[in-house]
This record gives C-alpha cells, sequence and structure tokens, in this order.
C-alpha cells in the first residue's frame, strides 16, 4: 500500500472514525494499513479501503434479543436493569424517557414492591433534555420522575440532572461529563431509538467521539417529539449526554418495540456503523445489548 497516496485520499481535519477503542483513532493511514493486512473494519473510511484492498465484514451487536411480544421485551429489559443494580447496589443508572420504556419502568417497581430489587442505594444521571420550553411540566425530568422516579421512590440526593437553567450550558455540559467520569462511568444505560436513528439526542451527522453537548434538533425529532406533550410545543434545541459516555458504559440496552420501528431498525441492521445513522453505534460497544420485539425486528433481514 502507498501510504502518500492514501494519505492524499483522507480529509484532513480531526479524524471522524466512531470506533473509538482503537489504539490508532486519530492516524488514519496506520490504521487503514493496518486493517488491510488483517482483513479488519475501519468502518470510518470503508469505501476507500475496500478501494485498496481491504475486506469488509458487517458488524452486528454483541448480542441481540428478539422478544415475542412487547410485555416480554420490557420483562427482559427490566432484569437487565435489575441485574446492574442487584450486583451493585450504587450502581450509576442511566434511563431513557420515552413511551417504550413506561412498562419496564411499571414491571421495576413491581419486582421492587417485591424484594427482588432495591434502587434506596442506587445513583442515577440525566441521559437528555429539552431545551428552550416555556413549561417544562412535560420535559424529560417530568417524565422519568412521573414514571420511574415518584413510584420506586427514589430521592432528590440520588439524582443528577441536568440544569437548563444554567447561565453557561456549555459549562453545564463539563459539568456532567465530569461527574460521570469521577463516579467511574456508568454502570447500565437504558436507550430508544428515535425515528431518524437517533441515540438519546444525537442526531445524524453527530460526531461520534463527543461527550455532553447542546444540540439543535432535528425536523424528525421537532415532529415526534410532539407526542410527549399535551399542547404543541415548540422545539428546537436539546442538551444530552453524548456517545462518549454510551462507549465509557459498563452496559447499554437499547430497548426498541412496536411495529413503528421496524423501517428504522431494519435500516439500522442492513448499515455500517456511521455517525449519520447513530444507532449504529451499538455495532461498536461491546458491552452492548439488542432487546426488540418481534414487530420491532420484522423487517430485519437474516435476524
Amino acid at each position: 500500500m502507498d501510504d502518500k497516496m492514501f494519505e492524499k485520499r483522507i480529509k484532513n481535519g480531526k479524524c471522524s472514525c466512531p470506533y473509538l477503542p482503537c489504539p490508532l483513532h486519530g492516524n488514519c493511514v496506520a490504521c487503514a494499513a493496518k486493517e488491510i493486512r488483517k482483513g479488519g473494519f475501519p468502518s470510518c473510511i470503508e469505501a476507500m479501503v475496500e478501494e485498496f484492498g481491504g475486506c469488509l465484514e458487517r458488524k452486528r451487536p454483541m448480542k441481540t434479543m428478539v422478544c415475542d411480544t412487547f410485555e416480554e421485551m420490557s420483562r427482559a429489559s427490566a432484569g437487565l436493569v435489575a441485574s446492574a443494580v442487584q450486583a451493585k447496589p450504587d450502581a450509576l443508572l442511566c434511563l431513557a424517557a420515552g413511551n417504550t420504556a413506561i412498562r419496564t419502568y411499571e414491571i421495576l417497581k413491581d419486582m421492587q414492591d417485591r424484594g427482588e430489587v432495591d434502587f434506596s442505594h442506587t445513583r442515577f444521571v440525566q441521559l437528555d433534555e429539552w431545551l428552550d420550553l416555556e413549561d417544562t411540566d412535560e420535559n424529560c425530568a417530568a417524565f422519568l420522575h412521573k414514571y420511574f422516579f415518584d413510584p420506586v421512590g427514589i430521592r432528590e440526593d440520588q439524582l443528577t440532572m441536568f440544569n437548563i437553567n444554567a447561565k453557561d450550558l456549555d459549562e453545564e455540559c463539563y459539568r456532567m461529563d465530569d461527574y460521570i467520569t469521577a463516579a467511574g462511568n456508568i454502570d447500565c444505560m437504558l436507550l430508544g431509538v428515535g425515528m431518524n436513528g437517533h441515540i438519546a439526542l444525537n442526531e445524524p451527522g453527530d460526531n461520534f467521539d463527543s461527550g455532553t453537548k447542546i444540540v439543535e434538533l432535528s425536523e424528525t425529532t421537532k415532529k415526534v417529539g410532539q407526542k410527549y406533550f399535551t399542547g404543541k410545543a415548540e422545539l428546537s434545541r436539546g442538551i444530552t449526554l453524548g456517545m462518549r459516555q454510551v462507549f465509557d458504559a459498563k452496559q447499554v440496552i437499547l430497548q426498541v418495540g412496536t411495529k413503528s420501528k421496524a423501517e428504522i431498525m431494519a435500516k439500522v441492521y442492513a448499515s455500517l456503523p456511521q455517525i449519520d445513522l447513530p444507532a449504529t453505534v451499538l455495532f461498536l460497544v461491546e458491552n452492548g445489548i439488542v432487546v426488540m420485539d418481534q414487530d420491532a425486528a420484522s423487517l430485519i433481514e437474516g435476524i
């Protein structure tokens, strides 16, 4: 391989490779040369590597669980979250605010009521939040309080939430990054997927190598997000944990249910890891698991 020729083909600037654990992250020439020798998988420059003789194989999540029904999917997801707390009572959890998770949260409450799991020492860090809302009564924090924190009896001192009224939102991002790092990273993340493949509020095109950040919402997210509000909500921006926190988490659960998500999940499973489809990050997270019901998985080939 002619390194100089290849180097001319690579754009200058920050490496966009989503495979963060790569020891050669940022050195595209060395990475490509290594992958071509061993027939590996550099997802950021796959077209060029194929041209120079690399053999690319599509990766899928380390584990995929397809359940017969939405109820079984919810119970499987709840079991995974509960196992993380049973193994480490003061675990740091990060939970999604979304309709798919409501039944999971009900099951977790039932498990606590039966003495099967105890959340009294568990810590929680917020995943994402809407910004610029005039009324915050139906935002992500309110959702989590309604469907999980309040029913389970989570205390305020167990919660680290976004301060959406902070004078400096960039400093608020740094605060969340620092908190998670000091805590030893997130023990278990329960995520959902957006209709455009976003994870949390990491929209298509966002860098995979990012921490907590302020984001401009996509038109898809603005439209779909209306379902969480009783009236018209002017959605424009959000604050969200980044893909760096996903990579660093000790367990990542992507929970997907109903036929409404079948098309996007088929697209995810037919794609290489790419920043234009954030849910494909699960292909690169070694401790990731996708839990779907049959409806969500119905269009995926070879599942």
